[in-house]
């Protein structure tokens, strides 16, 4: 590789590195908007597809170089929780699952991924948010986090199919990530989000009604 070569590389690195910075600076914030005006509040975010880069002690040498990248695919989860030692009916857990490239989603390889030779080229590969609504059907003496852990996802579906698992009603949708870059977008999302609400509540109703609860 020649000099020129090389500070092209490096010129890019250091593009990718603010431009990244610049993206999460703008989404986060929209996420957090969206998620409190449905009244709910932060519980946890980890990554989706690979491992976090650990602590300080945390041997990054030893880990995939795709764990310094935790926020490829990621999860945002917040709460409407009344108590976490217990589930309480109607308690709703809204998930964020930001999937920025769906080439690096879709490799299912046991062995790291080389980001040169992905099978999706980038420009064929997505952006993608996935939207889950979860919420308890009926009161329980269970840790609400274990219980709600244990569930599946849900199917993320425009048809809005509702399902009972372990005791949560759940339904998803997803949507093109760009729709977070406007506010009409965001608007979009929003109105999906309390659709999503209302759908869960009501099946929460029925389920208690059926069950005589």
């Amino acid at each position: 590789m020649s000099n020129s070569e090389m500070d092209d590389l490096f010129t890019q690195v250091r593009t990718a590195h603010r431009l990244l910075a610049a993206y999460y600076q703008r989404l986060l914030p929209v996420i957090e908007n969206i998620a409190l005006e449905a009244d709910t509040e932060f519980y946890f975010w980890s990554p989706h597809r690979f491992s976090s880069p650990g602590q300080s002690n945390a041997n990054p040498f030893k880990k995939w170089q795709w764990d310094l990248l935790p926020a490829a695919v990621t999860r945002y989860v917040f709460k409407h929780v009344n108590d976490l030692k217990r589930i309480t009916k109607g308690d709703y857990i809204i998930e964020f699952l930001v999937i920025n490239d769906s080439g690096i989603n879709d490799e299912k390889s046991k062995s790291q991924p080389d980001a040169l030779t992905l099978k999706v080229d980038v420009k064929e590969a997505e952006s993608i948010l996935k939207l889950a609504v979860y919420r308890a059907v009926q009161d329980e003496a269970s840790d609400f986090y274990k219980k709600w852990n244990s569930i599946s996802y849900p199917d993320y579906s425009d048809s809005v199919d509702v399902k009972l698992d372990h005791q949560f009603i759940s339904a998803g949708f997803e949507v093109p990530l760009n729709l977070l870059m406007s506010d009409s977008g965001v608007h979009s999302v929003k109105a999906k989000i309390d659709q999503y609400l209302l759908i869960t509540q009501e099946a929460v109703t029925a389920y208690s009604a059926d069950s005589g609860i």
